[in-house]
């Protein structure tokens, strides 16, 4: 794990020991493996919940929905004019910004660091932390998921190909150079400050937290990876991943009579239905 994730990881123990009271919780007269299960259980149903959101979306949540999609697309009228200040204005001490913030968008680290954090949760009996990891974690691998069907899907080219943001080649199955829609280091990064800012709750932190996520945007923009548009869109769907995740995590039990996927325990095991 890079030093700056240690550092990250430090912090969040800290602040999970400096914040107290979950130490006691009844969770922790259970056995290791029983919690592990039941957190288990409880991703599983988390990410079924949010994968399937779209089906029980009202006006609203529609509402929403068209407002980021017309976001996006007012965006790509800037794509252009972003890629060429960006292009424009290279340097060291903004490389080694962008070096540094990459890191926080990047999925398999993040992951490490959720694990690391649920590790130490679990060690250390601290029920907020060992959640939070777990939410973390969660929402990267469901954002994500979302992330890699649209790159496939969409077939965006990077910027760096040189065929202008317009240029579409659908399920090209060709590299790296067809899946720029959206920006997967911004899905992560936002993902991760998403879940912490709710979870801390300080208006330092989120201010603090949505500073790197956005940073790490724009380290993919001044990479030539991605265009402004998929940054734009990438933050806006993690966000709403986020958020799902967390209102459904955060209650004891989701509502019987919405629609979606759910994990049941079997004895022998666990099965995944569809109620409707």
């Amino acid at each position: 794990m890079p030093t700056v994730l240690r550092v990250l990881l430090v912090l969040l123990v800290s602040l999970s020991v400096a914040r107290g009271g979950d130490t006691d919780s009844s969770a922790f007269k259970s056995s290791a493996g029983v919690i592990v299960k039941e957190d288990a259980l409880t991703a599983l149903r988390g990410a079924g919940h949010t994968l399937s959101a779209p089906l029980r979306w009202d006006g609203e949540d529609w509402l929403m929905a068209g407002g980021i999609g017309l976001g996006t697309a007012a965006s790509t009228l800037l794509d252009m004019d972003a890629r060429d200040y960006m292009q424009r204005n290279q340097s060291g001490p903004k490389d080694a910004v962008s070096n540094v913030a990459v890191l926080y968008g990047d999925g398999l680290n993040m992951i490490a660091l959720s694990a690391g954090g649920y590790v130490a949760g679990l060690a250390f009996k601290n029920e907020w932390l060992r959640k939070t990891a777990l939410l973390t974690g969660t929402a990267i691998v469901v954002a994500g998921t979302i992330s890699t069907i649209l790159k496939v899907s969409v077939g965006r080219a990077r910027p760096y190909t040189n065929e202008g943001h317009m240029a579409f080649r659908p399920f090209s199955f060709s590299g790296e150079n067809y899946v720029s829609f959206p920006s997967g280091h911004t899905i992560v990064a936002f993902a991760v400050s998403g879940v912490l800012s709710e979870r801390i709750g300080n208006v330092w932190a989120s201010i603090g937290l949505y500073t790197l996520a956005a940073t790490t945007g724009y380290s993919r923009m001044y990479a030539d990876q991605h265009w402004l548009s998929d940054i734009v869109f990438g933050a806006a769907l993690s966000i709403a991943v986020s958020r799902s995740l967390l209102r459904f995590c955060e209650d004891e039990k989701e509502p019987a009579d919405q629609t979606g996927f759910r994990i049941i325990p079997r004895g022998n095991g666990v099965a995944m239905v569809w109620v409707f």
